[in-house]
């Protein structure tokens, strides 16, 4: 799979809209199994575009509310992935306190000052983090019922759950499949291919899941398992 980049060879966040070719587009809130999908579609080496559409730890909108669909994707059919938003938000405080914003980092001691200034810091502790509007479920509910009100009015939009894809992954790959016109692997293949274990297995062993520099902090910090962009994989854990 190709993930088309901007290229004025800058850095750019996971939140940055994506400009590319290809007219296949998958949005998802953060964790919300994302990075299992873009592994499957990666062996297919189907061409898609994925953003978290502004609603991930971008430094223009961590810590806000999620406000609206980003006007440069509203003439876009998409892909649209969610997940229990508990199990969501659980896993994005794994991926903010560990991953994006872990004490020490060089990202923390960057951001940390003017988080504080405006009062928001995302909480350490799993319980506070969840309850908090600006980072738990109260802002994942907000994103998804805003894409799940868009997509229902376009028409040309499919919506899938994690929770049922995990469950019959080999039912739930060839919807997928046949809405991008994909017939070049079948649905039972994809889902053998891009088990928990093997995407794991391909982490371990260094294969970029994620933006690269995260995946970097990863591998010096591979001691510490909920650091894992693969970390627990449970449904309903």
């Amino acid at each position: 799979m190709t993930l088309m980049r901007k290229s004025n060879g800058s850095k750019r966040d996971d939140n940055s809209l994506l400009s590319s070719n290809s007219k296949l587009l998958l949005v998802s809130f953060p964790k919300s199994g994302r990075t299992w999908l873009r592994f499957a579609i990666g062996l297919a080496k189907i061409d898609v575009e994925v953003c978290h559409a502004c609603g991930a730890l971008g430094k223009r909108v961590i810590g806000k509310q999620y406000q609206d669909i980003p006007a440069e994707l509203h003439a876009r059919s998409v892909v649209l992935l969610h997940r229990n938003p508990i199990d969501t938000a659980v896993s994005f405080n794994y991926q903010t306190t560990r991953r994006v914003l872990p004490r020490g980092s060089w990202r923390w001691f960057s951001e940390w000052l003017p988080l504080a200034l405006r009062r928001r810091l995302p909480p350490r502790s799993i319980d506070a983090f969840v309850l908090s509007p600006l980072y738990g479920v109260q802002k994942i509910c907000a994103f998804n019922r805003l894409w799940l009100d868009h997509v229902q009015a376009r028409g040309d939009c499919l919506v899938l759950n994690c929770e049922d894809m995990r469950a019959d992954s080999a039912a739930g790959f060839p919807r997928l499949l046949d809405y991008w016109g994909e017939a070049s692997v079948s649905g039972a293949q994809l889902a053998e291919m891009s088990s928990v274990e093997k995407i794991r297995a391909a982490e371990k062993g260094g294969q970029r899941l994620g933006r690269p520099d995260a995946n970097r902090s990863f591998q010096r910090n591979l001691q510490y398992p909920s650091s894992a962009k693969v970390r627990r994989a449970v449904v309903n854990g």
